[in-house]
């Protein structure tokens, strides 16, 4: 069911910020993009150690979107201006990445910051159905 997406995502991820509104999307190279979400108060569901930065009445989180290679075109799929649910993990220092990444990061990608890899994480389009789910969610025990 739907529910069951929404709970296993949110019990499998480290972070869930929700109502997140694409602020922009700088293309690092092939399948890995770091994406800017402007995020509400309410929109910070499971933070854990995701690193935020208070901008005027967002919070500023940024997170590596590296594509699923099963995907024909960027994906999960990241439109400036648009809001979306996200659920992922958190880039730290033994979190390890291909050392090629790394330089073309140099620097951009802090600890804290968010992480996404392909099918492991949850991208989608905001709705109200989805957000409903995702609250509920907060309420369950994860195994």
């Amino acid at each position: 069911s739907a529910d069951a997406d929404e709970w296993e995502a949110y019990c499998a991820s480290e972070f869930a910020a929700v109502n997140g509104i694409v602020h922009d999307v700088d293309v690092l190279g092939a399948g890995m993009r770091l994406v800017t979400l402007l995020v509400d108060p309410d929109g910070l569901y499971k933070m854990s150690r995701l690193y935020i930065t208070p901008d005027g009445f967002f919070f500023r989180v940024h997170i590596l979107a590296l594509d699923s290679s099963s995907c024909h075109k960027p994906c999960p799929e990241f439109k400036p201006g648009s809001r979306y649910i996200v659920m992922g993990h958190i880039y730290h220092k033994r979190r390890q990445l291909p050392s090629a990444l790394l330089q073309v990061l140099r620097g951009r990608l802090r600890p804290g910051d968010g992480l996404i890899r392909g099918s492991s994480s949850y991208v989608k389009r905001f709705n109200r159905k989805r957000e409903w789910q995702v609250r509920g969610a907060t309420h369950t025990q994860c195994i």
